[in-house]
């Protein structure tokens, strides 16, 4: 397994990257961490495995498990969340600028508008919401898109995927690749949980 380090960037930013170079490469991905941030990346060709603590076991999350789990898609996760802030991330809300702009409010607008970029666009040419959110869309939308440069993962850091990186599986040895994969996690929990995940292509 390649390990890869590039200098001045997180561990996160470098798989979001790279995953996304192995999609464009028609290959589909697995990124095996813990890190919930990952599951922005998440979409028909990226699945993640991630712990299940009170299983004493790691999972396949799909897309499927994530509309599920929040009843939209990941982008319009990450966007509400830039809306209402993240404690984990320590992002602050609209709502302390803006006490009247709550999560019922934030919901309904990406609801609607599918993504906080759509959203500000919509409302800096017309009426999107009550007079409080209208005024706060437009007056806080810097504020809201450097939310997002936090939130987001971020897709280009400078760093090629290699072909010799991506080797061909045998897919009639799926369970042994799995368990395979499931005991070399184990023994990297340490890696994984200091916030330095794998990145699996499969």
């Amino acid at each position: 397994m390649q390990v890869i380090k590039v200098d001045g960037h997180e561990a996160d930013d470098v798989v979001a990257t790279l995953a996304g170079q192995v999609v464009n490469k028609g290959f589909r991905v697995v990124i095996g961490s813990p890190d919930k941030d990952f599951k922005q990346l998440i979409s028909e060709d990226v699945q993640i495995v991630m712990p299940l603590p009170e299983l004493q076991r790691w999972s396949f999350y799909t897309l499927r498990h994530y509309r599920d789990q929040y009843n939209c898609d990941p982008e319009s996760d990450l966007s509400f969340r830039c809306i209402v802030g993240d404690e984990v991330d320590g992002v602050p809300g609209i709502q302390h600028l803006v006490p009247s702009f709550g999560r019922k409010t934030a919901l309904k607008l990406i609801k609607k508008h599918g993504t906080l970029e759509t959203l500000l666009n919509a409302a800096a040419i017309r009426t999107v919401g009550r007079p409080y959110a209208q005024d706060a869309l437009k007056n806080h939308a810097d504020y809201l898109r450097r939310n997002y440069e936090v939130l987001a993962l971020r897709r280009d850091v400078n760093i090629q995927l290699y072909e010799e990186w991506l080797v061909k599986r045998d897919n009639h040895n799926d369970k042994i690749a799995l368990s395979s994969f499931f005991k070399y996690l184990e023994e990297s929990k340490e890696l994984t949980y200091n916030g330095r995940p794998i990145l699996y292509n499969g």
